[in-house]
């Protein structure tokens, strides 16, 4: 990306090279290629605009951006992260919980309403698999309740190497009970 700027002033942001009218007089696309140098280009007023820092955007972090800054060289748009309210934290990793276990558990509601419908037993081994998630559900949340820092909370969705090591595939907060039928 570049930036147009006149007198210290960022005038236009430019996304996608484009052919560009400066002093009146009309520049090809090209000048946005190899073909022209960061110093050809600053000569008409076309500086590269540049981002420094990261964007993070989930459920421990938001991310802001600051201003253009016109800088000598360069126009400068700085991001900064911050981590959320860790009880806004708390929720969201609660209601993702809860859709986990209402989509997983919808997979097999007709086997309970068939229960009821006609009195024909659940499988033994998918009556248990749904204990097993509303019990993971309740177990996740409960060890949420116990954390007392973002970074507490991260860690249950991260999966580390030693939890690798000892044969896991899934950070304990992605780590749901198997349907037995999947296996």
């Amino acid at each position: 990306m570049w930036a147009r700027v006149l007198n210290g002033q960022l005038i236009e942001i430019i996304q996608r090279p484009k052919t560009i009218i400066v002093n009146d007089i009309q520049y090809p696309a090209s000048i946005f290629t190899s073909a022209w140098t960061d110093i050809e280009r600053k000569n008409i007023g076309i500086i590269p605009y540049v981002y420094e820092g990261s964007m993070i955007e989930n459920m421990f972090y938001t991310s802001s951006e600051s201003l253009p800054v016109v800088e000598e060289n360069r126009v400068v748009v700085t991001r900064s992260n911050s981590t959320r309210d860790i009880n806004t934290i708390k929720a969201t990793m609660k209601t993702s919980i809860n859709k986990v276990l209402l989509n997983t558990l919808s997979q097999t509601d007709w086997i309970i309403i068939r229960e009821i419908d006609v009195g024909e037993d659940a499988p033994i081994d998918l009556a248990r698999w749904r204990t097993d998630l509303r019990a993971k559900a309740v177990e996740l949340e409960m060890e949420i309740d116990t954390k007392n820092s973002v970074s507490d909370l991260e860690a249950m969705t991260i999966l580390t190497q030693e939890m690798i090591d000892a044969g896991k595939e899934e950070s304990v907060f992605y780590n749901w009970p198997q349907n037995p039928r999947d296996t």
